[in-house]
């Protein structure tokens, strides 16, 4: 999405919002938003963004869900992927028609909230009699639950975790052996020094690099540093210029090179042995191991590389939902779908058929985990880093500065910014969009 294209969609939000009545600072939330019209009165439609394989399971277990509950019924629609269901719900708010519920990340329902269309789930879980006990809320892994409260808009949960994944490193073991190497980095020193080694030995770059914003996030994460500071941005921290200055490394050594944005190119490199490393989201496990031939003696992932391996730090990302203000009907089914999708038998189902994290505690203790645990030590590898693993920041405006981190990796890459001065116009123009959207 084009900078020029999304804030003319924020634009015509903001319109959307008066003309709904929605006034005020949206640093407050709305207090009761407007009730839109449902998009199908005879089933809940959910807009999600899974295809192929997992995909399918998500609608099998809907057809479940469908055939144990009264009430309307689920419908899983695809949507597109990520930045296109935030077009269409953007689109849709505009309409005043909209789904009973959607895939979103926290930076996509931030933008969602001061519309009124993002229902506050307080009021669903708060319910005495289809709520969740305060026992029920505490099985939530925390990492998990708290970014979808939004301290811009009074600590309310405007979204629900409905599967996490970690950023991990994936390696291929053929790769790493043709330059004397056993195992995995630990450090980021240690990646850097592999990838020389593995140059050397093939004459090929050793990683091939997907630019994205949750990635550089965990980088900075994992070198003891943070993106924001209440609404300052610190992309010229020490960590995040270290985080720039690795890339620019990577690309001037020809040690990595960057794929097509959009693509999985990285993946199917890693599968064909013609690079050791990429980094991608736990639930990239299922596909990596088609694209190895299920053979397990050919890869792995484990942690992503640390500053301090004593003390790790990555990031937590992956779907969440949220039920938007239509009927009392569809809201009802919505979160009736959300409370038994997290339920601890069913997150783990979903845990173990799509390489997900399960959103809870109890979960890990399933047969179906246990089993999942003991076919592969290196099924465990994303689980074990729930722990330290941090969510991203959900205020409004986050949406516009993912786009300026990848817009200001992309001239790193190129060689045509510095990392110094990239990291300080990052920031700078990172803090106007959020300062103007704190404006409201």
């Amino acid at each position: 999405m084009t900078r020029f294209r999304l804030w003319m969609m924020l634009a015509a939000l903001s319109a959307a919002c008066c003309l709904a009545g929605c006034g005020g600072s949206p640093k407050s939330g709305p207090t009761q938003g407007p009730s839109f019209r449902p998009l199908d009165t005879t089933s809940a439609v959910f807009w999600d963004r899974q295809i192929t394989e997992i995909g399918a399971l998500l609608h099998r277990l809907a057809d479940e869900f469908n055939a144990a509950h009264p009430g309307l019924p689920i419908k899983v629609e695809y949507a597109g992927d990520y930045p296109d269901v935030f077009r269409k719900v953007s689109a849709s708010i505009q309409a005043g028609v909209l789904p009973a519920m959607t895939v979103s990340y926290e930076n996509m329902t931030a933008e969602y909230i001061p519309t009124g269309a993002a229902l506050d789930l307080d009021l669903l879980i708060k319910d005495p009699k289809t709520g969740l006990t305060q026992a029920e809320l505490d099985d939530y892994f925390p990492a998990a639950l708290q970014p979808n409260r939004y301290a811009d808009f009074g600590g309310k949960m405007y979204s629900f975790p409905l599967s996490k994944s970690i950023l991990m490193l994936y390696y291929n073991r053929r790769v790493l052996a043709k330059a004397g190497l056993t195992a995995p980095p630990a450090t980021w020193d240690e990646f850097l020094d592999q990838c020389r080694k593995i140059k050397a030995a093939t004459g090929k770059p050793a990683h091939a690099i997907s630019v994205d914003c949750s990635t550089f996030d965990a980088m900075v994460f994992s070198r003891g540093g943070d993106v924001i500071r209440g609404h300052e941005t610190l992309f010229d921290s020490p960590q995040a210029l270290a985080v720039l200055d690795f890339y620019a490394t990577l690309t001037r050594e020809g040690l990595a090179y960057r794929i097509t944005p959009g693509t999985y190119q990285d993946n199917e490199a890693l599968g064909k042995d013609e690079i050791a490393f990429t980094f991608r989201t736990s639930a990239s496990r299922t596909d990596i191991m088609l694209l190895m031939q299920n053979d397990k003696t050919r890869w792995g992932m484990a942690r992503i590389p640390q500053l301090d391996p004593a003390h790790p730090a990555t990031v937590l990302y992956g779907p969440n939902v949220t039920i938007f203000n239509t009927t009392e009907e569809q809201k009802a089914a919505a979160w009736a779908f959300v409370k038994w999708f997290t339920s601890p038998e069913i997150t783990a189902r979903w845990a173990v058929g799509t390489g997900y994290l399960p959103v809870r505690k109890s979960a890990l203790d399933s047969p179906e985990m246990k089993k999942l645990f003991d076919e592969w030590e290196c099924n465990r590898a994303a689980f074990d880093c729930l722990d330290f693993a941090r969510g991203e920041p959900n205020i409004t405006g986050w949406q516009q500065v993912r786009d300026l981190v990848v817009r200001t990796l992309s001239e790193v890459l190129a060689g045509t910014r510095e990392p110094a001065e990239a990291g300080r116009l990052l920031k700078q123009g990172a803090d106007e969009v959020l300062a103007r959207a704190g404006r409201g």
